[in-house]
């Protein structure tokens, strides 16, 4: 019953938000951008005047675009004869640079939550990963290699940005988890009931305390404390919850009807400031979480809803992108009849990339979508 449960889980976390790189080549007649020339202050009314360069790439070479390095440049991959290549692109002038180079395949690129630190994540072999921590300039900080394992899954302390808690999953699906410290270099097991877990304040992770021998669509949620082992329940039954610096977001309350609610609550407090409603779809035994994103400068919340509530399965109507404002509670609805993809915003917000591979960017304050990435 475990081993089928943490395929299912598995499969549900690449639905809902496991990340995908990119392979490219040198933008055609693109001078090259230094990682050493010191970032100009961002500038976000001159940047909205500029049009955006498109990337240029052979199809054989791109995988995706991964994240961002800063307001004004993507990081994306691209595939060489052995390994993978991570290039630095900005969006206006079209300079692109190399910004680490491995003889691994490279899978993924994730920033901490200050972007002074990116987490890459490559494959020796289906059995073997790797994790490196580089700088914002593409030095290799620290590194760790997981044996026999088939997947990793991960998540950046946001209020200690020199830390992250990772869970490595074997063939079997079993896993274990570990306490990743940058600058020490360190690599702690640490004992979890769940591989999926996301920071909270004061030294504490939080998960969902799912019952493996009988499953249900809810659970409760619990927190506990990497030092002293303590945990403790901070809520009776949620779907879905992530955590940001100041902010925990959950799903759940699920009616009859499949109308969840998206609840707001400031941390380390746990009071609710804001809330809204929206349709589930229901995906095997587990509810459908569309792709979300929240961007902290500007304390807005983007994701996905379908247009009703029902099986995932066969669903067609299409979904509708929104804001929610935390401050004030305001929702809008950016576009219409789009896909359920990933999505990943710029630090200030600014920009959204969007797509499988990430290769459109979206602009919410002129709700406009448009491509990124040219394939020859």
């Amino acid at each position: 019953m475990k081993k089928i449960f943490w395929v299912v889980c598995i499969i549900i976390c690449f639905l809902i938000g496991c990340q995908s790189p990119p392979h490219p080549k040198e933008v055609s007649n693109a001078p090259a951008l230094s990682n050493q020339e010191k970032q100009k202050p961002f500038n976000q009314t001159n940047f909205h005047n500029e049009p955006l360069k498109k990337l240029s790439l052979p199809s054989d070479q791109f995988s995706t675009v991964s994240e961002w390095l800063n307001d004004e440049t993507i990081l994306y991959i691209a595939n060489e004869e052995v390994g993978s290549v991570v290039h630095s692109f900005h969006l206006i002038s079209g300079e692109t640079d190399v910004f680490y180079k491995s003889e691994e395949l490279i899978m993924s690129v994730e920033a901490n939550k200050t972007f002074d630190m990116f987490l890459v994540r490559s494959a020796v072999s289906t059995t073997e990963g790797t994790l490196r921590v580089l700088s914002d300039k593409g030095e290799e900080l620290a590194e760790w290699k997981f044996d026999n394992s088939i997947d990793l899954v991960y998540s950046w302390d946001p209020f200690s940005p020199q830390q992250l808690v990772v869970s490595s999953f074997k063939e079997d699906w079993s896993y274990e988890t570990f306490l990743l410290e940058v600058y020490h270099k360190s690599m702690v097991k640490k004992d979890v009931s769940d591989p999926f877990v996301q920071w909270l304040p004061n030294g504490e992770i939080g998960y969902i305390d799912w019952n493996h021998e009988m499953p249900a669509l809810e659970a409760p949620l619990y927190a506990k404390n990497l030092g002293t082992e303590d945990k403790r329940e901070l809520m009776e039954s949620v779907v879905m919850f992530h955590t940001y610096e100041n902010l925990l977001i959950t799903v759940g309350r699920v009616n009859d009807a499949g109308i969840a609610s998206y609840s707001f609550y400031g941390t380390p407090e746990l009071e609710e400031i804001q809330s809204y409603e929206a349709p589930l779809l229901t995906l095997y035994s587990n509810y459908f979480i569309p792709y979300y994103d929240f961007v902290e400068n500007s304390k807005l919340f983007y994701t996905f809803e379908s247009t009703r509530a029902g099986n995932a399965d066969g669903y067609s109507d299409g979904f509708q992108l929104i804001s929610f404002d935390t401050t004030n509670g305001e929702k809008m609805v950016l576009a219409k009849d789009l896909e359920n993809t990933p999505l990943k915003c710029s630090p200030s917000g600014v920009y959204c990339l969007y797509g499988y591979q990430l290769e459109q960017i979206i602009i919410p304050s002129t709700k406009e979508i448009v491509n990124l990435v040219d394939l020859s």
